[in-house]
């Protein structure tokens, strides 16, 4: 893997102000925008490292969710779709439905089907 960093956009909410229509917002609304959003330098082995670790762990909640259903509802699995944030600090976070941190927004979406057996 390349020892340049990937970089990431990230948004700076705690220094934001209340971007709302009020009135001028279009005037400022470029500085507004690259005041809020920054790029920001990623270290690759470590989010390489961070990406493992989660698509692991959803490995295992996958198989366990396929036992489960199998086992005491005679059902199976046939496909899993997940959203999957790398925030600007290089964290790798699933993110739920209703979540107020990252709201889905710029969340990679991965989805897992069933392989057809012939």
């Amino acid at each position: 893997m390349s020892d340049e960093p990937i970089w990431i956009m990230s948004r700076d909410d705690a220094d934001s102000e209340d971007s709302g229509g009020g009135k001028g917002w279009k005037e400022n609304w470029t500085q507004k925008a690259s005041s809020i959003l920054h790029l920001k330098p990623i270290d690759p082995v470590k989010l390489q490292h961070k990406w493992d670790r989660t698509m692991r762990f959803v490995g295992q909640l996958i198989h366990q969710a396929e036992r489960e259903a199998g086992g005491e509802f005679g059902m199976q699995l046939d496909e899993v779709t997940l959203a999957v944030e790398i925030n600007g600090r290089g964290q790798v976070n699933l993110l739920g439905a209703c979540t107020t941190e990252g709201s889905g927004k710029g969340a990679i979406t991965l989805k897992f089907k069933r392989t057809e057996s012939k």
